[in-house]
């Protein structure tokens, strides 16, 4: 589990040029070919360099609020903590989390075979509750349709109040 810090990180530099992975690739080639004496080591050094001062000059050229210890790092118009009321949300690929460590609140993507979209998720945080989901499956398989909405302890419980004509 990544932690709080390297997850802050990870959402700044994510769209600098310090994370392009097909680098990695390219790198390793090259290296095999100066292995294998195809190539120079000195242009491929140069370029290491060259390289390094480019993502070092972006990187230092990246405004970062409140960098320190307790600070997070959310994009705009992320909705405010239900549980504790005082932070933002971040969303994930499998998660949205309180960027609180100490709060705890997480609310997972996958529910029941679902997927949530960062719409419910954010319907959920803001209001309390989300409308119907359709498509859940219970753990024998079966499809059922319920709302989602926070229990006293903030953990994601079913709701299945609104089903129409049953109670």
């Amino acid at each position: 589990m990544p932690t709080e810090k390297g997850l802050t990180v990870y959402q700044i530099v994510k769209d600098k040029r310090i994370a392009d992975v097909s680098l990695t690739g390219s790198w390793e080639n090259t290296l095999a070919q100066i292995e294998r004496g195809e190539t120079a080591s000195e242009p491929f050094r140069r370029a290491i360099e060259i390289y390094a001062e480019q993502i070092t000059a972006e990187l230092l050229d990246t405004k970062i609020e409140n960098w320190g210890e307790n600070s997070t790092f959310c994009p705009e118009n992320t909705p405010i903590c239900p549980k504790c009321k005082t932070v933002n949300v971040r969303f994930f690929p499998k998660v949205a989390k309180c960027t609180d460590q100490n709060c705890g609140l997480v609310v997972f993507r996958n529910m029941s075979e679902k997927q949530l979209s960062d719409k419910q998720i954010t319907n959920l945080l803001t209001t309390g509750k989300t409308a119907v989901i359709k498509g859940f499956k219970s753990k024998s398989g079966k499809p059922f349709d319920a709302s989602l909405k926070f229990d006293e302890n903030f953990k994601v419980v079913f709701d299945f109040s609104e089903r129409k004509g049953k109670k």
